[in-house]
C-alpha cells in the first residue's frame, strides 16, 4: 500500500528501457497483514520502468513480534520480488547484530538475504569478515564462506 509520495512525473507514452514511466519522490510504503503493519519502506526516489523499479535512499523496517529489523542502502532495483541493493548496504537484526556489504539481494518470498561480496558481521563481542553469506531472516540462521573472526573476551 503506497501511503504517501511527493508530486511525480508520468510518461505513459514512453516504453523506452532507459526512461522511467513514473518517477516518484519521498515515498512511504506499508505492508499490512491481519496482525497489523509488518513492514515500512521509504525511499528518497523511486522510478518505475516496464520490468523493474529503481529505488534511491532505501530504508526498510521489518516489524516482528520480538522487535524490528532494519535494511538500508544507497540504491537498489526491485524485480520479480527480489530487491538487489547496492552501496552501503546495512542490515540490523533487532539490536543483536549488524551485517554490512556493498551489495546484497533480499528475496521477499523466502525472506533470504544473500551477499555475494565481502561483508562485515558485528555482534556484541564479535566481529567477523567474510567473502559471502546467506542469512535467513525468518529463523536467524547465517551461513558464510571464507570468514575470519575476532572475539573480545570480557574481563571478570
Amino acid at each position: 500500500m503506497l501511503v504517501s509520495q511527493d508530486p511525480y512525473s508520468l510518461d505513459l507514452e514512453s516504453l523506452n528501457e532507459d526512461k522511467p514511466m513514473i518517477d516518484f519522490f519521498n515515498i512511504k510504503n506499508y505492508k499490512i497483514t491481519q496482525e497489523g503493519i509488518n513492514m515500512r519502506s521509504t525511499a528518497n526516489r523511486a522510478q518505475r520502468f516496464d520490468d523493474r523499479d529503481v529505488l534511491y535512499g532505501i530504508d526498510v523496517l521489518m516489524i516482528k513480534k520480538d522487535g524490528a529489523d532494519r535494511l538500508k542502502s544507497d540504491n537498489g532495483t526491485l524485480k520479480d520480488n527480489v530487491l538487489y541493493l547496492n552501496g552501503n548496504v546495512r542490515y540490523a537484526r533487532n539490536g543483536f547484530f549488524n551485517v554490512s556489504a556493498e551489495s546484497v539481494e533480499y528475496h521477499e518470498n523466502s525472506k533470504m538475504l544473500i551477499g555475494k561480496t565481502p561483508f562485515t558481521f558485528e555482534g556484541k563481542n564479535i566481529k567477523a569478515f567474510g567473502d559471502s553469506f546467506v542469512y535467513n531472516t525468518k529463523n536467524g540462521r547465517i551461513e558464510a564462506e571464507k570468514f575470519s573472526t575476532s572475539i573480545q573476551m570480557r574481563e571478570k
